[in-house]
């Protein structure tokens, strides 16, 4: 992709050459070449999807705390791992789907925490 926004920006070749050159999209193309406040390079490490509740470090951090704990002979429960993310989403005010008359995290939160870090899953 960083190919064929360089391609366009420096004028080699059009939008729908390119587009048809590469197998791009011409909407993505031209949104790419348009945004001008990222390189090529930033633009090839975009995040799709649902964005995570918690921010990638805090995520990260809660993982590496279950994996410690789990080091240490104490295999955190599933219901663990909610009730601590739902205290470091109220701690930091993030909005947040998650229950609040429970203080824990949805299924579905976990089971795609779960599948982000895959060394977790089999706890």
């Amino acid at each position: 992709m960083w190919r064929t926004v360089r391609v366009v920006r420096s004028a080699e070749m059009g939008y729908l050459r390119v587009s048809i050159y590469f197998s791009v999209q011409t909407g993505t193309l031209e949104r790419d070449v348009n945004d001008i406040s990222r390189s090529p390079e930033e633009l090839v490490n975009v995040h799709l999807g649902r964005r995570t509740v918690l921010l990638s470090e805090l995520e990260n951090k809660l993982a590496e705390c279950c994996i410690i704990t789990d080091q240490r002979y104490y295999r955190p429960r599933r219901e663990d791992i909610k009730r601590v993310a739902f205290q470091l989403v109220t701690r930091d005010g993030l909005k947040h789907p998650l229950k609040k008359e429970k203080s824990a995290a949805v299924k579905k939160w976990l089971r795609s925490f779960l599948k982000r870090h895959s060394a977790l899953e089999a706890s």
